[in-house]
This record gives structure tokens, sequence and C-alpha cells, in this order.
């Protein structure tokens, strides 16, 4: 079994709010390229859509306010202005990502897995099928030991506890 670690979406979004946190304007082609991706449907719910990920995102890039929005929509504005606080921050939330290596995970699945991560909303993660997807904003670090963690546990125990359960 082959498990491919997907970060492709987050790349995106890491170039998203490094241009708008250096008043870059990021142009709307981009905001629905990204609004658009296969990968972030899983977040697509009656009160979240394509159109909310690409509102959300040009309100912030344009530093307008989201006047009219749903909770869910809500908590991604809330979630993507977070990042741009402190993009040292968000780096430091990449660094495990970074060094995964599926390999580590093939044990535990029963076919080829693509293991993705993606700014969502709500929930940590999303098991379908052959995908996982994983929740960057419910990454933290600890300020002490500068390790990156996810429900308390290290990223890596994290993955594999789902994928065990699944």
């Amino acid at each position: 079994m082959n498990v491919k670690i997907n970060t492709e979406v987050l790349e995106l979004f890491i170039y998203y709010w490094q241009a708008t946190a250096d008043k870059e304007k990021v142009s709307d082609l981009f905001l629905n390229e990204i609004a658009a991706r296969q990968e972030l449907k899983v977040l697509f719910n009656n009160d979240f859509t394509q159109d909310s990920i690409r509102k959300v995102l040009s309100s912030i890039t344009n530093r307008e306010i989201l006047s009219e929005k749903t909770k869910t929509e809500g908590r991604f504005w809330n979630n993507n202005m977070w990042m741009l606080e402190d993009l040292g921050l968000t780096m430091n939330m990449m660094k495990p990502i970074k060094k995964l290596n599926g390999e580590q995970f093939k044990d535990l699945v029963k076919k080829d897995m693509t293991i993705n991560f993606i700014p969502g909303h709500m929930k940590t993660s999303y098991l379908l099928d052959d995908q996982l997807y994983i929740n960057f904003f419910k990454l933290s670090t600890d300020f002490e030991t500068g390790e990156v963690k996810i429900e308390g546990k290290n990223l890596d125990d994290f993955i594999k506890e789902v994928l065990q359960s699944s």
C-alpha cells in the first residue's frame, strides 16, 4: 500500500496568507482556483460552500468586513485571520507536515491512501474512502517545547490513531 502526503492546498493558502500579510492584492481568479479545489469539497455543507471560501478569502485580502456570514464562515474567517497574525507560527506549524513520510503509515491502511492537509473550519479530520483530510487550523504549538500537536497528540500519533480506527 502507498500513502501519499498532499499539501498542495496548504501551499496555495500559504501563498495567500503571505501575500495578504504583505498587503499584496490576491486576484479573484486565484481565490476562485483555491475555492474550487477538490480537496476542500469535504468541508461543504448547507452553510459552507465553494462560494463561502471565495467570499471569506476575498473579504480578508480586500480588508473588508464579512458582514453577512454563517457560523461556519465566521470560523473560517477567524482561522485565516489567526494565520495572518503570526506567519512565523504558521511556518512552524508546517514543519512537522513537511517531515511526514507516508511510508510510516502504510501498514495501517488496506488500500492506497492520501493524507490531505487543508485549512478547514469545524472538524479536526475527515476520513472518506481512500482520503484522510486533516484540518491545519487544529494544529497547535507548545510554546515551551516548540512541538506541534493536534488534539494533544503529536501529528504522527494522531494520524496513526485515525487510520487505526478506520
